[in-house]
């Protein structure tokens, strides 16, 4: 039974974490489970007896929070093998590498174990939501979508200022489960060494940064005390930050009326023919119901399934009955909607886009994607004609969408005044740092077009809501989403969601969308510098760590 013990404690890890996220039995998540999750896994690798064990226990968790918590990546459409499939053997690896991380520093960090774990665990998040390969899903701060003045915070640490938090949480009231440290618990830094007096332990010059706690042992009393208190006291700050900010009148200096259109029909899988006529029979009930007239329609991600700047004679006929062109031409109002742009016909490279359509018809301005889906959007290699062919013979992929290169602010005209939106398109909302360049840009408000719909899902569509208010927060700017099954939404600038539409199904909504004057949080000006702070000082420490291994091999016993 105790060969068993670390595995169950990991599998218990997995399922608190699990129902912490939003799912379908809690849309926003579980909170109190954030900061309990890790505690099985934290206790399952301070009893690891090596190196090899800690990171193996750490890649199977990884796996299968992972599968259990975007299992819905299933659905997506003839790509599972990769989105769930491949994607869990991957952070099978990537979970490994964590594992020998989070044995390796806390065990050889001492009495600061815990703060250790939680500056490794903060590091490894923002780490795994960087670059192309970045999958911001599934992170510990998304547990607590329900406590709004918690997230607050992230206006000046950024997402992962509450990961450190959670984790170091975690961390100090796992101590409290391990077994009360001897006196003499401190040990050399190579496993099977014997104890040494903490008299000896000054004589060495590297000092502590060489030495551990033993397998399995807990922290000192005072310690395990000294942590908790610490962890409490940051938590009564973090909150009296978030109710403080929360209380504080922000001057609206503008109104954008906005009429969003969740058309709830798949434009790939039903026809562009369908997608159009859709969205126009919304259009139409929403104006025939609403006394006033919108600033601006908002369709959602490949609403208009033929690129429209070059199929602009399809739209004068289409769909038959009622063609599109004629018939918005004659409402007298702007559209923004997503539809691709054709680069070259030769090959048919185009980008997945939103435009920015004139009461005329006429396009006034695109922004192409510039953080495609992995294998899905966008291939990496595919240039090459060998890797191309493998990949068409072997597994049937295709190219996909081709990357656009720059953020584009859109200049919008009210009566007002003049509004500036950037549009981060499908999971775009979920890169706190793409959002962030759009509003260095001048957006003072964030418009969201996605389609969801092929996860089938509701906790896919609420743990993409999870990830994107924090952009609301980080910025204070406003964020709309215009979605094709949900969740579409208004999210203030403090991260408070209203004008929910329900998921999965055709409806639209008149959203006045209140814009405050522009402030500049200390993330706009900083970025992530709370996590590359984490990842700057778990580097170094292991960095110290390794010479100080180094000097004692040369010095001998």
């Amino acid at each position: 039974m105790r060969s068993l013990r670390p595995w169950l404690l990991v599998l218990s890890s997995t399922l608190l974490f699990t129902l912490g996220l939003p799912n379908e039995r809690w849309l926003l998540g579980f909170a109190p489970l954030g900061w309990v999750a890790l505690i099985p896994l934290y206790i399952a690798l301070s009893e690891a007896e090596t190196y090899r064990k800690g990171a193996l226990l750490t890649a199977v968790y990884g796996a299968c929070l992972h599968a259990a918590s975007s299992y819905w990546l299933y659905f997506f459409r003839d790509y599972a093998v990769w989105t769930i499939g491949a994607s869990t053997l991957a952070y099978f690896v990537v979970y490994y590498l964590l594992g020998l991380c989070l044995v390796f520093l806390p065990r050889r960090a001492g009495i600061a174990r815990p703060l250790a774990f939680a500056l490794v665990w903060a590091s490894f998040e923002f780490w795994k939501s960087s670059g192309f390969l970045g999958y911001p899903w599934g992170l510990l701060p998304y547990t607590q979508s329900s406590l709004l003045p918690l997230l607050q915070v992230a206006d000046i640490a950024g997402v992962y200022g509450l990961s450190f938090l959670l984790a170091l949480a975690n961390a100090s009231i796992a101590e409290l489960f391990l077994k009360t440290a001897p006196s003499s618990s401190l040990a050399l830094a190579h496993w099977g060494e014997p104890q040494i007096s903490w008299t000896q332990r000054r004589k060495r010059r590297i000092g502590a940064y060489r030495f551990r706690l033993s397998s399995g042992v807990a922290l000192p009393l005072r310690q395990r005390a000294g942590y908790f208190g610490l962890t409490v006291a940051l938590v009564i700050c973090v909150f009296g930050y978030g109710y403080y900010r929360l209380s504080q009148n922000d001057t609206t200096i503008n109104t954008l009326k906005t009429l969003v259109i969740q058309q709830a029909s798949d434009p790939w899988m039903e026809g562009a023919e369908a997608a159009v006529e859709a969205n126009m029979v919304l259009v139409k009930k929403a104006l025939a119901a609403s006394p006033e007239k919108p600033d601006i329609v908002l369709f959602s991600e490949s609403s208009l399934g033929y690129p429209y700047k070059d199929s602009m004679p399809w739209y004068e006929k289409n769909p038959r009955n009622d063609p599109f062109l004629p018939w918005w031409r004659s409402l007298d109002l702007w559209l923004f909607t997503g539809t691709p742009v054709v680069l070259d016909w030769k090959d048919f490279s185009a980008t997945n886009s939103v435009m920015l359509i004139d009461p005329k018809g006429q396009p006034d301005g695109d922004y192409a994607k510039i953080h495609p889906v992995p294998f899905a959007e966008a291939i990496p290699f595919y240039e090459y004609p060998w890797f191309r062919n493998f990949l068409k013979k072997a597994v049937g992929l295709e190219a996909g969408w081709t990357m656009g290169t720059k953020e584009v602010v859109f200049d919008f005209a009210t009566k007002q005044g003049t509004i500036h939106f950037g549009a981060p398109i499908c999971f775009e909302d979920a890169f706190a740092p793409l959002c962030r360049d759009f509003v260095l840009k001048g957006a003072d408000l964030l418009v969201n077009l996605t389609d969801d719909s092929w996860s089938q899902t509701r906790s896919a569509e609420w743990q993409h809501l999870a990830a994107a208010r924090f952009r609301s927060i980080e910025t204070r700017r406003p964020l709309v989403r215009s979605t094709n099954s949900g969740v579409s939404c208004l999210v203030d600038r403090n991260g408070a969601i209203s004008k929910v539409l329900p998921l999965f199904s055709p409806q639209w909504e008149l959203i006045d969308v209140p814009i405050p004057r522009p402030v500049t949080t200390l993330y706009i000006s900083f970025g992530d510098w709370f996590a590359a702070l984490c990842l700057l000082l778990s580097f170094g420490w292991g960095i110290m760590i390794a010479v100080g291994d180094l000097v004692s091999r040369r010095e001998g016993p």
